[in-house]
């Protein structure tokens, strides 16, 4: 399954070059060591010493508060460390101090939209980690509405919302299925209508409705994802769950598998151009 996660291309410490306009001597002096401190700590944290590197990153935030790039690569190494933490008071210590350091880096990048990309990116992430759901949502619907937000990266925050809200659906519907049915209709409505049921019915109406909205944002913006077709059908298959008259349950059942078949019909044109492309390289004469 394709999640945010995958997409997000993770922040690859590198050696900075190169200096910005520079103010005073001090100033100057001041910059030139915070960079040389972000140097040494991308070389320690290349060599898997995360430890080692965060220790740089922080003296370079301390000798040059306004450096975004060392806010960032401090966040990376926080990430890293709350990964491996197994205690969970102290990962989520750790993962708070995280998110604190990435919204100090989306304060300062001003209009680079890379590093503003990076930060709104791993908020989200550290958001997700944590099982914040709530925040996740809103820090993806930041990042998808945010100028520096490519086409491309706001289409899948939306496909990404639209996934998790599946989820959030099909953990309820799934949980009140009838076992005697599964096999034989996969679909078949799932009886939520007593009391102690009604609220996880709610739930899981609310996450459909929210799903479906959210996979129309993800396909006005990419028509051409398969992905995004096949669980814009899988949300439309949670309201045939959901759904108890069987006039309209056959309704849902047959947008559903039209869905289906535009999925496969995009994914088939897809991997045709592929093919194409791939046999046209290599038919291409080698320099």
């Amino acid at each position: 399954m394709k999640v945010f996660r995958n997409s997000t291309t993770a922040l690859i410490l590198a050696l900075v070059v190169g200096l910005t306009t520079l103010g005073s001597g001090c100033e100057y002096a001041r910059k030139v060591i915070a960079k040389d401190k972000v140097n040494q700590g991308a070389i320690k944290y290349n060599q898997g010493h995360t430890t080692e590197a965060q220790e740089f990153f922080v003296s370079a935030t301390e000798t040059d508060p306004a450096y975004t790039t060392a806010w960032l690569y401090l966040g990376a190494t926080l990430v890293k460390e709350y990964n491996k933490e197994i205690d969970d008071a102290k990962k989520k210590e750790i993962a708070k101090h995280a998110l604190e350091v990435y919204k100090r880096a989306l304060t300062l990048a001003g209009d680079n939209c890379v590093n503003v990309d990076n930060a709104l990116s791993y908020i989200a992430v550290i958001h997700d980690d944590m099982k914040n759901f709530d925040e996740w949502v809103r820090a993806m619907e930041t990042r998808a509405t945010n100028k520096c937000t490519k086409k491309e990266g706001r289409a899948q925050s939306y496909y990404s919302m639209a996934v998790k809200y599946w989820q959030c659906s099909y953990e309820q519907t799934t949980r009140y299925q009838d076992k005697a049915l599964i096999g034989k209709d996969d679909f078949h409505y799932r009886n939520m209508d007593y009391p102690a049921a009604l609220p996880d019915k709610q739930k899981a109406m609310a996450c459909t409705d929210k799903g479906l909205e959210y996979i129309e944002k993800s396909l006005e913006l990419d028509p051409e994802n398969p992905d995004t077709y096949i669980y814009k059908g899988l949300l439309y298959r949670e309201r045939q769950k959901l759904t108890k008259e069987e006039s309209k349950r056959k309704e849902l059942d047959t947008i559903a598998v039209k869905i289906g078949a535009d999925a496969t019909e995009l994914q088939k044109k897809k991997q045709a151009e592929a093919a194409e492309k791939k046999a046209q390289e290599q038919a291409a004469p080698k320099s």
